[in-house]
């Protein structure tokens, strides 16, 4: 293995001669440490003590564990049967106020050329469609394009305040602070 630029293999020796000398950098321990990081280690070397040291591995076999003599059956328990959330309906308080809205106005009567605007809306569709698809000729095509155009046009240019009576007079619509 090639060594990094600038590190110098340091000659091996017996790691006690180095506890004397406590003069030793982190850096060099460290490169120390590198370069004899591939080296075989001896089998004659260790680095725990001997009192670790392992030979005798009967000791590490499983134990027998005691079993109990009879097992006790489990405590019964009684079922509840399933209920269904949504079935259930919480009980009317007498006491409890209600709000009760007041029933909507009814909705105004469409106008007639509101009702002749949303009928020509339709119908230009059913021919952009129907000429789309080839079952009626090109013109018919254009007319529905003309159709839904005017329609479009028509909602839009009666799209205004029904009762122009009802409009506040403050031109921002809203409070002031």
């Amino acid at each position: 293995m090639a060594e990094p630029e600038g590190v110098e293999r340091p000659e091996q020796s017996d790691p006690s001669e180095h506890a004397d000398r406590p003069g030793r950098s982190d850096d060099e321990l460290f490169a120390e440490l590198v370069a004899g990081f591939d080296e075989p280690v001896a089998e004659s070397d260790r680095s725990w003590p001997e009192a670790e040291d392992v030979s005798d591995l009967t000791d590490l076999k499983p134990q027998a564990r005691p079993r109990p003599a009879q097992i006790r059956p489990l405590p019964m328990v009684r079922a509840v049967p399933p209920v269904d959330p949504r079935a259930w309906t919480p009980e009317e308080d007498p006491d409890d106020e209600h709000y009760t809205p007041p029933e909507p106005p009814p909705l105004p009567q469409t106008q007639t050329p509101t009702k002749l605007a949303l009928l020509a809306l339709v119908v230009g569709i059913v021919l952009i469609l129907l000429g789309g698809i080839g079952e009626l000729p090109g013109m018919a095509t254009f007319l529905g394009i003309c159709a839904v155009g005017g329609a479009v046009a028509t909602l839009v240019v009666r799209m205004n305040d029904p009762d122009p009576e009802d409009q506040d007079d403050d031109p921002n619509h809203g409070a002031v602070v």
